[in-house]
C-alpha cells in the first residue's frame, strides 16, 4: 500500500477512477458500459493496443463495476468496499497476473485450479492477465478449457501489445477490442487539464512537444510531464523540453534542406556536429526530415490537399527544387536511414552517412514540376550516372535501358531475364520466366530504379510465362555465336593446325575467353 505521505507520480495520480475519465477509447468505452448497463457479459475479454493507451485501467474499471455494490453498473461507487479495495490493489478476487513474468505452464495451473472456488467478497472473480501473449504454448493450452466453459462467477480480461502472437484458438473464445494510440491534440488537452488542476506554470508550446514525444501513450506522456518538472523546478517551459528531448523543430531543419538543395556536403556536415554538440537526436531529426519530403511532395501533388499543415506553406521556396519521383527517392532514404540508425556505428556516424546518400542520389540539376505526357522518355542522365550524356531515347529499346542499370544490382539481374512487352500510360509490361520467379522479390526496386532514371512516375506489370525472350538470352546467344565463330577460327590457324598433328594437342572449347570491345577502349594495352 503507498506511504499517504508519498507523492503520486501524476500517470498514478490522474489515472481515469471512473468510465467518464477516460480520454479517447470512447468506442471502446461506449461497448464495454454497454455491456455492464445490459448484463449481456461476455466470458472472456481482449483488451489490445500500445503501452499506455489504456488498456489495464479499463480492465480495472471492468472490474469496479462488475463488483461495485450498486453493480453490476457502468457507473462504479467508488466508495464500497469493492471499488475501494480495486483502486487500492488489494482486492481479494481480481487476481492481475503479469505473463511475461509467469510463462510456465505449473503457474497457469495453479491460478486456474482456483476456478472452482467462489469469490471471496465479491460478485465476480476477476482474471486480469496483461501482456498475454508472453505466455507459453502449453500455458495457453492451460487456458482453453476454463475460457471455453468457465464458471459463472469467473471473468477474464486479457490485454496484450501484441495479438498477432496470441493462438486463434484463445483468440476465438475472447471478445476482442483495439485501443488506438492517442491523437497528440487529446494528449494536449490532458496535460493542460492536468497542469491546471495543479496549479502549475507552463507554456503551451511546450505541452506540444510532450505530446509528440508520447506517441499516441496518455502515459508516456504523463511521465515526460513529470520528468520535465523535475528538470524545471516546477515549471514546464519550452526551452526545458527541448533540452531534456533533444527535440528539433521542424523548422530549425530548413538550413539543412537548402544545403541538400545546394548540394553543399560541407555545410551539411557542418550542422550535423552542431547537432551532436547540443545533444539533439538524429533519430528525431531523419523522423522531421522525412516530414519534411512528405509535405514537400504533397504540396506538389495536392497543394490544397486537407492533410498539410500549416507548418508546410514554409516549404513553399523549395516545391520546385525537386522532382516527385527525386523526392519520393529521398524520402525512402530518409526512413530506411532511420531504420538503420541502430546498426550504424554511432548515431552521429548514421546520420552523416544519410546526408550522404541525400546528396550522391539527387541529380544535380533542378527540374521544374513533373507534367502528364503520353509518351515516356529517358531524360539526358544527371552527373552521377554512368552513362554519357545523350538525346532523349523512347523507352522501347529496353536493352539501352537495361544497360543503363548495370550499378543496380538484383534489379539489374531481374531486367535482364525479363521479357519487355510494351509501355501504356506509364506502366511497362514485363514478362518473367516460371524458374525465375525468385526475381519477381526485386520488381519494387527495379520500379525505382527506372523512375529515378527516367525521372518520370512508373508502374511495373509482371506476368510470369514458362519461357520468354530476354536481355539474357539475347546476350547468351551473342556469347554462343561469338564462341562458335572462335572455335572455327582457330582450327582454321595454321599453327593450331600443326601443334594438333605433331603433339597430338586438341582446342578446350571451355577454356575459350571472349574479348569485350568495350574493355580494349579503355586498355592501353
Amino acid at each position: 500500500m503507498t506511504n499517504p505521505a508519498t507523492p503520486l507520480v501524476l500517470a498514478r495520480k490522474w489515472r481515469p477512477r471512473t468510465f467518464d475519465d477516460m480520454v479517447g477509447q470512447h468506442s471502446v468505452v461506449q461497448a464495454l458500459r454497454h455491456a455492464l448497463r445490459s448484463g449481456r457479459l461476455h466470458q472472456a475479454y481482449l483488451l489490445t493496443g500500445t503501452r499506455g493507451v489504456g488498456k489495464t485501467t479499463l480492465a480495472r474499471l471492468m472490474a469496479k463495476g462488475l463488483n461495485c455494490d450498486s453493480g453490476p453498473t457502468d457507473v462504479p461507487c467508488g466508495q464500497c468496499s469493492a471499488c475501494l479495495g480495486i483502486e487500492q490493489g488489494r482486492f481479494a478476487d481480481l487476481l492481475e497476473v503479469d505473463a511475461a513474468t509467469n510463462t510456465r505452464v505449473e503457474e497457469m495451473r495453479e491460478l486456474l485450479e482456483n476456478t472452482q472456488y467462489l469469490p471471496v467478497s465479491g460478485r465476480f472473480k476477476i482474471y486480469l492477465i496483461d501482456e498475454v501473449h508472453m505466455l507459453s504454448r502449453s500455458a495457453f493450452n492451460a487456458m482453453l478449457k476454463t475460457l471455453e466453459e468457465p464458471p459463472p462467477h469467473i471473468q477474464f480480461i486479457l490485454a496484450t501489445t501484441d495479438p498477432q502472437k496470441v493462438p486463434i484458438t484463445v483468440l476465438s473464445r475472447c471478445l476482442q477490442f483495439s485501443l488506438r494510440p492517442l491523437s497528440p491534440n487529446l494528449i494536449i488537452e490532458r496535460l493542460h487539464h492536468v497542469l491546471l488542476q495543479e496549479s502549475l506554470s507552463f507554456e503551451e508550446a511546450a505541452l506540444t512537444l510532450l505530446a509528440e514525444a508520447a506517441q499516441g501513450s496518455l502515459r508516456d506522456a504523463l511521465s515526460l510531464l513529470d520528468q520535465a518538472l523535475a528538470y524545471g523546478a516546477g515549471q514546464v517551459s519550452l526551452d526545458t523540453v527541448r533540452d531534456m528531448l533533444g527535440t528539433i523543430e521542424q523548422g530549425s531543419l530548413l538550413p539543412l534542406l537548402q544545403a541538400l538543395a545546394q548540394h553543399d556536403l560541407d555545410t551539411l556536415l557542418s550542422l550535423a556536429d552542431e547537432m551532436a554538440d547540443h545533444s539533439l537526436s538524429f533519430d528525431l531529426a531523419l523522423q522531421k526530415l522525412a516530414v519534411l519530403f512528405h509535405d514537400l511532395a504533397l504540396l506538389q501533388a495536392a497543394p490544397h490537399a486537407p492533410a498539410l499543415q500549416d507548418s508546410a506553406r514554409q516549404l513553399q521556396p523549395w516545391i520546385t527544387q525537386w522532382s516527385a519521383t527525386t523526392l519520393q527517392l529521398l524520402y525512402q532514404i530518409v526512413v530506411q536511414s532511420r531504420r538503420d540508425l541502430p546498426y550504424a556505428p554511432d548515431e552521429r556516424a548514421g546520420f552523416r552517412m544519410a546526408l550522404l546518400r541525400l546528396v550522391a542520389f539527387q541529380p544535380d540539376t533542378t527540374p521544374s514540376l513533373p507534367t502528364t505526357t503520353t509518351t515516356i522518355t529517358i531524360p539526358p542522365p544527371p552527373t552521377l550516372s554512368h552513362a554519357p550524356p545523350a538525346n532523349p531515347m523512347a523507352i522501347d529499346d529496353w536493352p539501352e535501358l537495361v544497360g543503363r542499370l548495370k550499378s543496380s544490382g538484383m534489379a539489374y539481374e531481374l531486367a535482364r531475364h525479363v521479357e519487355w512487352l510494351g509501355t501504356h500510360q506509364h506502366v511497362i509490361k514485363l514478362r518473367l520466366p516460371q524458374n525465375l520467379k525468385h526475381l519477381s522479390n526485386y520488381q519494387e526496386q527495379l520500379r525505382t530504379d527506372l523512375e529515378a532514371l527516367l525521372d518520370c512516375d512508373l508502374r511495373l506489370q509482371l506476368e510470369i510465362a514458362p519461357t520468354t525472350t530476354s536481355v539474357a538470352i539475347h546476350e547468351e546467344h551473342q556469347q554462343q555465336t561469338a564462341r562458335a565463330q572462335a572455335r572455327q577460327s582457330l582450327e582454321q590457324d595454321p599453327f593450331i593446325q600443326q601443334a594438333r598433328d605433331v603433339l597430338k594437342a586438341r582446342l578446350v572449347e571451355s577454356t575459350l575467353s571472349l574479348r569485350n570491345p568495350d574493355n580494349d577502349k579503355d586498355d592501353p594495352s
